[in-house]
């Protein structure tokens, strides 16, 4: 053997905790003695075929990958598998270059349970890595992406890796009445929101007609659990936390560990007493949850989440002294900085839209979070508001509005986000509004509208919220308008569906559906909803034939068993119209069981090279971001199987595109420890300290 070598040490203190065996490292050097002879190097060749690695004794060679080889500057980067690597002494291996005769070991670099390694460089387009029995995990799996994001983007779904796609079928509904749990009245509810695992329903009142039959019996689904199974779900009398009189609440927001419910009235009047409920503790003890009155009492409807403010949507205006009234509209923005005590009236701000841009910039019924900008949902006005979260939330210039009205904009209640257009969910009418966040606000090219009256031969007009599930987006259906006349009831169950790889303005994008028999059930009259991956669960509101309110959970499937794993750089949490979060990094599971078992970080990233990695072992589902455990949570069942392909850079079949670089992915059938996981992000983030390079020394 002749040529040159270089010690190659691996510092122990980068392993972290226990030893590994057989640990693939990434070496990634720059130097020029690995120049090419051809340009003035050691290295024999162009291609780099005479490097190799091996042990300290010379004759022990290693399994190496090169990934990548430049003979003019002499940069390599080269997988090495190292049989033991100590986490108590340095561990060291050579690196060989210069014998023309020597052939390098590139193979078997990765041990057993890696099923497919996929490297894409630089390349920013999704990629399909076609479906094969090896990426068919059942049982355990551990899903890595190593990525760069240049910009700072909180709240869109953008999948890195998924074996998740949308069913193009649009008839996958079952229902369950819920309306008598724990001996409480859960019947009337506007939205819901999701925590991770439990679906929480916000109560309103109990009949259509007698507003003084407010209610706090906040109901709460385990979606680890059975859908149809009663002890699937609990409830909990909230209506006198912390000794006020808190009743009606209008959506809620998910801020990472606290549901807090947005006010609405108590029957006589509007009021402002949030309701906030810690998901850490007990859901039926009173010490769980908490209550304080920001004292603007107008109504509030909804609200949005930037990750760190709650901005509550204003409704009506308070008319004190007076019964309920609607009559005026309320530009009150009140605002909850989520970091500040909850009980301390300093975390609280208000800004009056009303009063800063005219009569017509009130009564929002919703909000959107873009990762920057805020969007109110106009319910009767028609003007869109728009809040630049990096301005101050008092100062005028923050904000902004756009009339939408010329393009046929009625009333809308909620509304979704595909991580590029907003969707106005279109109340009591058919006309359906997007706007392009790439665009200007104030510029009419960035909007569009279309009319879905009478999609696919149903009365396909009058929503109330949607939800985006990586491909389609869906109007949860709500109340028409009823001519004179006519016999029927304002609300309906034709759920309307848009097409995100369609044209918008293009009637082969959309579809409709009557959901109003469900599993035999009245499925009819819902108010927005929650989603969690694979389900969404429209909210039971108004009883088309009757006045009691009801309390029939209407649950929507979008993938069936076409969905396995889905690892996400962002997730989006304003996804049913009524209820806002901002996930950040997410993985997910779809369970044999027919149920998700999911982990976000519930933090959005900030630019620059990530490590990713979800994994779940039949019990436990994990994410880790850059070797750090941000989520665990229990979870049952195995692995659904199918013979969707893996989709690399969106979500499989659809869109959900990520908006950044991969590197590199690994999908293994076998639960990586901690460990592992934070030592292999030791050796991505800084290959150079991770191993120190030694002198050269000729071979003989």
């Amino acid at each position: 053997m002749t040529g040159y070598r270089r010690r190659l040490v691996i510092d122990h203190t980068r392993a972290r905790n226990v030893d590994q065996k057989d640990f693939p490292v990434l070496v990634s050097l720059r130097d020029a003695r690995l120049k090419s002879a051809s340009h003035g190097g050691r290295v024999a060749n162009d291609r780099g075929e005479d490097i190799f690695f091996a042990l300290p004794d010379g004759k022990t060679r290693l399994a190496h990958e090169v990934v990548a080889y430049a003979p003019e500057t002499g940069a390599l980067k080269a997988w090495v598998r190292v049989p033991d690597l100590s986490s108590s002494q340095d561990t060291e291996v050579f690196i060989y270059y210069g014998d023309p005769a020597a052939g390098g070991t590139q193979e078997k670099v990765w041990d057993a349970h890696v099923r497919l390694v996929q490297r894409l460089r630089d390349a920013g387009d999704p990629v399909t890595v076609p479906h094969s029995d090896a990426l068919n995990i059942r049982d355990e799996i551990t899903v890595e992406a190593w990525v760069r994001s240049d910009a700072y983007q909180p709240e869109a779904m953008q999948a890195l890796v998924s074996k998740w796609e949308s069913l193009t079928s649009f008839n996958t509904f079952n229902a369950f009445d819920a309306g008598n749990t724990d001996g409480l009245d859960t019947t009337g509810f506007y939205g819901a929101a999701f925590d991770g695992r439990h679906v929480y329903f916000c109560p309103i009142r109990s009949y259509k007609s007698d507003r003084l039959s407010v209610h706090a019996n906040v109901l709460r689904y385990d979606t680890q659990k059975d859908f149809h199974d009663p002890k699937s779900y609990e409830a909990y009398d909230a209506s006198r936390t912390d000794g006020l009189r808190t009743v009606c609440y209008y959506g809620a927001v998910f801020d990472g560990r606290y549901m807090i419910f947005t006010p609405r009235d108590e029957g006589t009047g509007y009021h402002s007493r949030i309701l906030r409920y810690d998901t850490h503790r007990d859901f039926k003890s009173s010490e769980s949850w908490e209550a304080f009155d920001a004292k603007v009492p107008d109504s509030h409807q909804s609200a949005a989440f930037d990750g760190r403010h709650v901005y509550f949507c204003p409704g009506y205006a308070a008319n004190p002294g007076g019964p309920l009234s609607e009559a005026t509209l309320s530009g009150n923005v009140l605002r909850l900085d989520t970091q500040a005590d909850f009980k301390d009236p300093s975390g609280y701000r208000v800004f009056d839209v009303k009063a800063a841009f005219g009569e017509e910039v009130a009564c929002y019924d919703g909000g959107l979070f873009d990762g920057r900008y805020i969007y109110f949902i106009p319910l009767c006005t028609g003007v869109v508001l728009q809040c630049d979260t990096r301005g101050d939330f008092e100062d005028r210039k923050s904000w902004r509005t756009y009339d939408a009205r010329p393009l046929g904009m009625g009333m809308n209640v909620g509304g979704t986000f595909d991580g590029r257009y907003v969707y106005f969910a279109a109340y009591a009418n058919s006309c359906m509004v997007r706007y392009d966040t790439q665009g200007d606000f104030g510029d009419g090219r960035s909007w569009k509208a279309y009319d879905a009256a009478d999609t696919s031969g149903f009365e396909t007009a009058g929503f109330d919220g949607a939800y985006f599930d990586g491909r389609y987006v869906y109007y949860v259906p709500y109340q028409r308008r009823v001519k004179p006349g006519e016999d029927k009831s304002i609300y309906h169950g034709n759920y309307l569906r848009y097409d995100t790889l369609g044209a918008f303005d293009d009637p082969k994008s959309w579809a409709g559906v009557n959901a109003e028999r469900a599993d035999g059930l009245v499925s009819v009259g819902y108010n927005a909803g929650a989603f969690d991956g694979r389900y969404f669960y429209a909210a039971p509101d108004f009883d088309p034939h009757a006045d009691k309110m009801h309390g029939r959970i209407l649950r929507c499937d979008t993938t069936g068993q076409n969905a396995s794993f889905c690892l996400k750089y962002g997730d989006f949490g304003h996804n049913g119209g009524l209820c806002a979060a901002v996930p950040g990094p997410s993985f997910h599971v779809n369970t044999v069981n027919g149920t998700v078992v999911g982990i976000a970080a519930h933090r959005p990233l900030l630019p620059g090279w990530r490590h990713l990695v979800g994994v779940y072992n039949g019990r436990t589902i994990k994410l880790f971001v850059d070797g750090a455990l941000v989520g665990e949570r229990p979870g049952a069942g195995a692995i659904q199987t199918n013979e969707v392909d893996v989709a690399i850079g969106r979500m499989t079949g659809g869109a959900a595109r990520f908006r950044g670089v991969i590197e590199e992915v690994r999908i293994s059938d076998t639960a990586r420890g901690d460990d592992w996981i934070k030592t292999a992000y030791q050796n991505l983030v800084n290959p150079s300290r991770f191993i120190r390079a030694g002198e050269e020394e000729q071979v003989a």
